[in-house]
């Protein structure tokens, strides 16, 4: 199979689950808006530092907005897991602050002692990155046939990431810092696919399979995250 025909057979199927999304979603109880909890006890938190609470972390503003202020280390995560799903959700950097590093996490399964990373796949958010795909903790995470040797890689990231299995974004479609990117994310079995506003800039075909929260980053300087829409797939 090309990588054009992959391409196009993956739009296909994620242009479908979007349109589907947007169409029943007002009427499909599998669709919830996740920012609809804004009391931080709905969610599971966690960094490697002692003392730390949830809301010196992150804070949920009266429009809507999910702020991280970076530090420490850490997640904010869903406490219900998912395997399958459609998660849309709109990302920006704190107006004034520089870029740093976050991620949106995908079936977080486990937390390792002595690291703030959890055993999942991290879709990258960090600048000339996003779209990036890591598994942590040797979360499966191999590289669709065809796709370029460079792209793809694997090494030991010691106690504090565990086997990385990485997988580079095709383009850089993020807008300016202070600008709102969108992301779209198509977990189904082992199909993750990833759209950056609009534009589909990572895949892969034979993920592991396994059900897991849905997490948010801290992971450098204050983000903001709003209208995190999931929908839950067979």
């Amino acid at each position: 199979m090309t990588k054009n025909v992959f391409l196009l057979m993956c739009r296909c199927v994620f242009c479908t689950l979007l349109f589907s999304a947007t169409v029943f979603g007002q009427i499909d109880s599998g669709t919830v808006s996740l920012f609809e909890k804004t009391n931080l006890s709905e969610w599971d938190f966690h960094t490697d530092k002692e003392g730390v609470e949830v809301g010196d972390v992150y804070s949920f503003s009266g429009n809507g907005l999910l702020m991280c202020q970076g530090k420490p280390f850490g997640w904010l995560g869903t406490k219900e897991v998912y395997k399958n799903f459609q998660l849309s959700v709109e990302y920006r950097w704190s107006p004034g602050a520089t870029p740093t590093n976050s991620g949106i996490f995908l079936r977080l399964n486990k937390q390792p002692e002595k690291t703030f990373l959890p055993r999942c796949v991290e879709v990258q958010l960090a600048p000339e990155r996003v779209g990036d795909l890591y598994g942590f903790h040797g979360m499966k995470l191999p590289a669709p046939d065809g796709v370029a040797k460079d792209r793809a890689s694997a090494r030991d990231g010691g106690e504090t990431f565990g086997l990385i299995n990485g997988l580079k974004k095709t383009a850089n479609v993020e807008k300016k810092p202070e600008e709102w990117n969108t992301l779209d994310i198509l977990c189904s079995n082992g199909l993750i696919v990833v759209a950056v506003n609009g534009k589909i800039v990572n895949w892969v075909t034979d993920a592991e399979q396994t059900s897991g929260k849905i997490g948010f980053q801290s992971e450098g300087g204050p983000i903001q995250f709003r209208n995190a829409i999931l929908t839950v797939l067979p």
